[in-house]
């Protein structure tokens, strides 16, 4: 029989009570999160379905408006970034945005350029990027639901986030391509 890795003069009940202290900033701060995304969701929706009422889209414009909005996801990153103003001291989230690899750097900075350029060539579907970028943010928010709590592991999820999205850049790759054959 295999014993219990457990000391035999341990409390029988383990560390069940064991909780953090409540802090009330971290709750007002996750309550205004959650606010503001549920009226970004509501923005989003009413600029989309204008924008499928006055310019319109068919048949393969679909497609154009589901690319731009894989394209925009990497830009959900941007709100978490946003974010930290309210986690950090300026310095320190200066410092901790330095702290990124140069290599990683580079990528974001390509990613920009871009996504500038992928979104300006499909002017006439502006509206539908901004769903990429509340869907990315909508599901990280909710898959780290239980560390997003805590400013200290949001931080540190936030960096490990930038420096491990997989290369930003090849998100906008084929809408452009899909834009480019489309204008052919």
């Amino acid at each position: 029989m295999n014993r219990s890795p457990r000391p035999t003069d341990a409390a029988p009940g383990g560390m069940r009570g064991a909780t953090r202290m409540h802090d009330p900033s971290e709750v007002a701060q996750d309550r205004v999160r959650r606010r503001t995304m549920n009226v970004a969701f509501v923005i989003i929706v009413v600029l989309n379905i204008a924008q499928v009422r006055v310019v319109g889209v068919r048949g393969w414009d679909w497609l154009s408006v589901l690319l731009l909005v894989i394209a925009a996801a990497p830009l959900g990153l941007a709100a978490k970034v946003f974010e930290l103003r309210f986690k950090m001291a300026n310095e320190e989230r200066a410092r901790m945005l330095r702290e990124l690899p140069r290599r990683k750097e580079a990528e974001w900075a390509a990613y920009a350029v871009l996504a500038t350029t992928t979104f300006a060539i499909n002017g006439e579907f502006l509206t539908w990027p901004l769903a990429g970028v509340w869907l990315y943010d909508f599901w990280t928010y909710y898959h780290d639901r239980p560390e997003r709590m805590r400013h200290v592991y949001a931080v540190a999820k936030t960096l490990d986030e930038l420096r491990g999205f997989p290369v930003p850049w090849a998100w906008t790759l084929p809408a452009l391509a899909w834009e480019i054959c489309r204008r052919l």
